[in-house]
């Protein structure tokens, strides 16, 4: 969703409003402590910015495979992070004001963590990989879907996002 990386205001303001959303849901659905959220949150106040309401509800997922797969999302995206802390950078962001999720989701443990754990998973569990798969593409789904909202609340012309 953002081919040109980070590079302006805009097209971080963006990324931050749906992420924040992506890991609200995130956390009610695999019931992590809010700690991205509030990350996000922070950067949401230094941008001076309103986090995107709910889009329904959202239930706690009972399923430890399916729940494996949301954290595979969530934890994959860090490497993500490292890129995108370069791009804020450049913007005037860092791990003290409006990047706090980039900077702490780029030097967290969480995918090491994760990858421990698909490797513990039984392969030859079909219901398990199943649950597992259908988490990471439920997650997917909901990023992507947190992202559109983003563009979407905050729809300016190019010309606008040019000058940011």
């Amino acid at each position: 969703m953002f081919p040109r990386g980070l590079g302006s205001a805009l097209a971080y303001r963006r990324y931050v409003l749906g992420m924040h959303r992506f890991a609200v849901d995130y956390e009610i659905a695999t019931m992590a402590l809010p700690r991205a959220s509030a990350w996000l949150a922070q950067d949401l106040v230094a941008l001076s910015q309103l986090p995107l309401p709910a889009h329904g509800t959202r239930s706690p997922l009972v399923d430890h495979a399916e729940r494996l797969g949301w954290d595979y999302v969530m934890a994959g995206s860090s490497m993500g992070a490292r890129v995108l802390l370069r791009d804020v950078g450049r913007l005037g962001f860092d791990a003290s004001f409006g990047a706090v999720f980039l900077a702490r989701h780029a030097s967290g443990a969480d995918w090491p963590r994760v990858q421990s754990r698909l490797a513990e998973l039984d392969a030859g569990d079909a219901r398990r990989m199943a649950a597992a798969e259908a988490g990471a593409r439920a997650a997917f789904a909901l990023v992507r879907n947190c992202l559109e909202r983003s563009f979407e609340a905050l729809h300016f012309s190019s010309d606008m996002e040019a000058s940011s």
